[in-house]
Parts: structure tokens; C-alpha cells; sequence
């Protein structure tokens, strides 16, 4: 059993390498979306987006921008890959960052709703 709490919508550095076909990898950004349920039980993986300093052009509601904040810990404005909903081991998260702002949670929410057809 890990050691590693997190909780949703905080920010971890993720390694996520190594990626196989369009999956982001590299040690980058990614959100908890997992509910806390899971997280508190201490289960092995959790659910998590990336988060890309880069954006692709017309998808913006699958790829929503977060401003860097103190609070997120991002150091730039950011995007958080909605459509790259992945299961990861908790050993690949290697520190905390942040949290992200209520109103990036509503829009964060929207767009897995969205995306899932919930």
C-alpha cells in the first residue's frame, strides 16, 4: 500500500513517461478527478488529467484553460486535458503543487460530462 494521499482536484507532479501513442508523457502537471472515496482508501492508482502548457487549436472545451495561480502551483497559463482521462499508479505522482480554483472544478466537471455523456 502507498503512502501517497491525494485528493480531488489537487495537482501533482506526474511521471508519465513512458507514453505510448498519444498520451502525454513526460514529468508534467496532471489533476486528481478521482473521487476522495477511493483516494482515502488508499487505492494503488488513481484517476487523473494531464495538464499541457501547450493548446490545440479548436477544442477548447475538451482542453480548459487554468490561469497559474499561487493556489494551483501551475508556473503558466495551462490546460487541463479533459479527453486524456487516464488511471495511473500513485507511484508515478512525485509531489503536491496545488489545488485547483473553484470555478476551474465547474468547468473541469462540464467538460468529463461532456466528454462521457453523463
Amino acid at each position: 500500500m502507498s503512502n501517497i494521499f491525494p485528493k480531488q482536484y489537487e495537482i501533482w507532479i506526474a511521471d508519465l513517461n513512458p507514453p505510448t501513442g498519444s498520451e502525454p508523457g513526460k514529468v508534467r502537471p496532471v489533476v486528481i478527478i478521482q473521487s476522495d472515496l477511493l483516494n482515502k482508501a488508499g487505492h494503488s492508482s488513481t484517476i487523473a488529467c494531464s495538464i499541457s502548457s501547450q493548446q490545440k487549436e479548436g477544442i477548447s472545451f475538451i482542453r480548459i484553460a487554468v490561469e497559474s495561480t499561487a493556489d494551483n502551483g501551475l508556473l503558466k497559463k495551462s490546460y487541463v486535458l479533459c479527453d486524456q482521462i487516464r488511471a495511473i499508479d500513485v507511484s508515478r505522482l512525485k509531489g503536491r503543487i496545488g489545488i485547483l480554483h473553484e470555478y476551474d472544478i465547474e468547468r473541469l466537471n462540464t467538460s468529463i460530462k461532456a466528454i462521457l455523456s453523463l
